[in-house]
């Protein structure tokens, strides 16, 4: 495993100009002097993959390098034995446990992404005519769209600080840093409105729910806490309960579901009031989940994702049933590869970090019996997921179709 380097040094000419000096160096088993190595990556269906990300290490031994367009990329000699991922958009990720020199395939998704155009922020609304989004600092853009190209119509600026956002038909809700709740109105979308301010005090307010007057509010690691309100912007805080990490929250009926735990104590999901009389509060279920860590809500779920990572790099999830918040069922576990992050439908979901590394996937199945990725990616990740409108998604900043 050896270099071996001819030099060549042509003559001077009659004119007496030098023409060039060739070096012509012969790699032997893929290895260069200083120990570098090759390592090539083919689809399996024996196609040289360009651009294909070949990235392990950590630290000062990090590296990352892309594939040529014959699927060919040269890896330092630091690499070698290393833990790596070679991975690409619309390829399922490969891991590695020792990164050796040779050919390796990876597998394209059943289906494929396809990039629009860039659109920015959290979609507030999307539907067949238009994307709404918003930014943290508080940008809000309209986009028009097809299958060619994204075209912004509008940009206003809204309060900056934007925590979390909820819609409620035409009525906007943002919760803020500091600065308490501003309410929209979104009856003509180019022109939003701002119907009131609620100046609730609590830098770390987190996520909220709204039942007709009464909001429940969150902080990271702090009581909940239940207003009245009215929208001129007036006020009145009715009751403050318990100490609780909170995730997310909704009212179904008149029962507020906490997705979340009591501080401290992970496995107490979900928490469950019963805000019929919103200024006392009855607690009615605390959830005991040792071997689930956190959940989201989807309709009259709460989808409950393993503790662990199972040994074989797969994943799944158990669901409480909360149509009757009194007495929520239990129903799974159910199949998924990759921890879900959303559920759009009953038959799609979105998940993150396949095989553990930074990724979006989407995902096809049923809520009540398990979830199969059919397309990955894995690059140009950027914020995330921002919202979707299947076969559309936002994703790293970027409006993308997905297709067969």
């Amino acid at each position: 495993m050896k270099l071996f380097c001819v030099f060549k040094l042509h003559e001077r000419i009659s004119s007496g100009i030098l023409i060039f000096i060739t070096i012509v160096s012969l790699l032997w088993l893929n290895c260069s002097s200083n120990g570098d190595f090759r390592v090539t990556v083919y689809s399996s269906e024996g196609q040289a993959i360009v651009g294909a990300r070949i990235a392990g290490g950590i630290d000062w031994d990090y590296f990352c390098v892309e594939t040529d367009f014959e699927g060919n990329a040269l890896l330092p000699d630091h690499a070698r034995g290393q833990w790596a991922r070679i991975y690409k958009n619309n390829f399922y990720p490969l891991i590695i446990e020792e990164l050796t020199p040779g050919l390796y395939l990876i597998e394209p998704t059943p289906q494929r992404f396809t990039s629009i155009g860039e659109i920015e922020g959290d979609a507030i609304r999307f539907d067949a005519a238009q994307i709404i989004t918003i930014t943290y600092h508080g940008d809000y853009h309209v986009y028009t769209y097809s299958d060619q190209q994204v075209t912004e119509i509008v940009l206003a600026q809204l309060p900056a600080g934007v925590r979390f956002f909820k819609v409620f038909g035409d009525t906007l809700w943002l919760s803020t840093h500091g600065e308490g709740f501003y309410v929209y109105s979104l009856q003509n979308p180019q022109q939003p409105q701002q119907i009131c301010h609620l100046d609730i005090s609590g830098y770390n307010i987190r996520p909220f729910a709204v039942k007709d007057t009464i909001l429940a509010v969150g902080i990271r690691e702090g009581p909940l806490r239940i207003f009245s309100f009215d929208y001129s912007g007036q006020y009145q805080e009715l009751a403050s309960i318990g100490d609780y990490w909170v995730n997310d929250m909704t009212f179904i009926s008149h029962y507020l579901i906490v997705n979340g735990c009591v501080t401290g104590n992970i496995q107490s999901q979900p928490i469950i009031y019963d805000v019929q009389d919103p200024a006392n509060p009855q607690l009615i279920y605390t959830g005991s989940q040792p071997d689930s860590w956190t959940g989201i809500l989807y309709e009259n779920f709460l989808v409950l994702h393993p503790y662990y990572w199972n040994n074989n790099g797969s994943t799944g999830y158990k669901l409480l049933d909360l149509t009757n918040p009194a007495s929520p069922q239990e129903l799974g576990p159910f199949p998924t590869d990759v921890t879900l992050a959303y559920v759009i439908e009953d038959n799609i979901a979105i998940g993150e970090r396949y095989e553990q590394m930074p990724s979006v996937a989407v995902l096809n199945g049923a809520i009540t019996s398990g979830f199969n990725t059919v397309a990955i990616l894995s690059e140009m990740l950027g914020e995330g997921f921002g919202g979707s409108l299947p076969p559309y998604y936002i994703v790293g900043n970027q409006l993308w179709k997905l297709s067969d």
